[in-house]
C-alpha cells in the first residue's frame, strides 16, 4: 500500500512538473483560414471595426474611443471590445502597435475589465493579423495571440495562460471562419457560428 502510495505521489509530482515546464515555453496562440479574396479587400475588411459585429462570437461590437489621439487604423489608435450591445459587463481596450498596409496590423490588448476572473484581469495581450497573398485572388489570414511582455508574469500565470491556449485557438478558428464566410458571401452571408451568450469570462 505504502509503494503504491508513493508511486502514485511520484507520478502527480512528475505530470505537474512537466505541466508547469510546459507552460514556461514561449507559446502563441495561432489560427489560419484561406480567404478567396484579394489581400486588399480581406485587409480593408478588417480595418473597418463595424463588421466585428458579423464574426466575433464574443464580442458584440468594437467602438473607436474618444480618447483616442488618433484616427481608427492608424499606429496609435485607441477602441474597446464590448462584450454585450448594452455595453455593460466585460469589456478591453486596444491599442494599434504597427501597421503594415496588406502585410500585418499588430494590437496591444489591455484594461480587461468586468470578467468573473480577477486574475485574467491582470493580462495584457499583443494581437496579431497576418496577411499572406497567396496569388490568383485568395488570402491566408492568420490570428495570433502572445502575452505582452513574458518577462513579468509568475509561473503560475504563465500556466494559467498556457491553458488558455485551448480557449484562444477556438475562438480564433470560429471569428476566422466567420470572416472568411462574410467576405466570401457577401450580402448572401450565412454565419457559421453565432454570438456565444455565454463565456467563462461572464461576470
Amino acid at each position: 500500500m505504502k509503494k503504491l502510495l508513493a508511486g502514485l505521489v511520484a507520478v502527480v509530482t512528475l505530470s505537474a512538473v512537466i505541466l508547469i515546464a510546459q507552460a514556461q515555453r514561449h507559446v502563441v496562440t495561432s489560427h489560419s483560414v484561406v480567404i478567396n479574396a484579394p489581400v486588399k479587400e480581406v485587409w480593408d475588411f478588417l480595418s473597418d471595426n463595424r463588421h466585428a459585429k458579423g464574426w466575433s462570437v464574443i464580442f458584440d461590437h468594437i467602438r473607436p474611443l474618444e480618447s483616442s489621439p488618433v484616427a481608427e487604423g492608424q499606429i496609435g489608435a485607441l477602441r474597446r471590445c464590448f462584450r454585450n450591445d448594452n455595453e455593460k459587463g466585460f469589456f478591453w481596450d486596444e491599442r494599434t502597435l504597427t501597421t503594415e498596409p496588406y502585410k500585418r496590423r499588430t494590437l496591444r490588448t489591455y484594461n480587461v475589465s468586468n470578467t468573473s476572473w480577477e486574475l485574467f484581469e491582470r493580462f495584457q495581450f499583443t494581437a496579431y493579423q497576418l496577411y499572406e497573398d497567396l496569388g490568383n485572388g485568395t488570402t491566408r489570414l492568420t490570428f495570433e495571440g502572445d502575452l505582452d511582455d513574458h518577462t513579468k508574469y509568475s509561473v503560475f500565470e504563465h500556466f494559467v495562460f498556457w491553458v488558455s491556449q485551448f480557449e484562444g485557438e477556438r475562438v480564433f478558428r470560429l471569428n476566422l471562419e466567420n470572416i472568411k464566410a462574410m467576405i466570401e458571401q457577401k450580402d448572401a452571408f450565412d454565419r457559421p457560428h453565432p454570438w456565444e451568450p455565454h463565456s467563462p469570462f461572464d461576470a
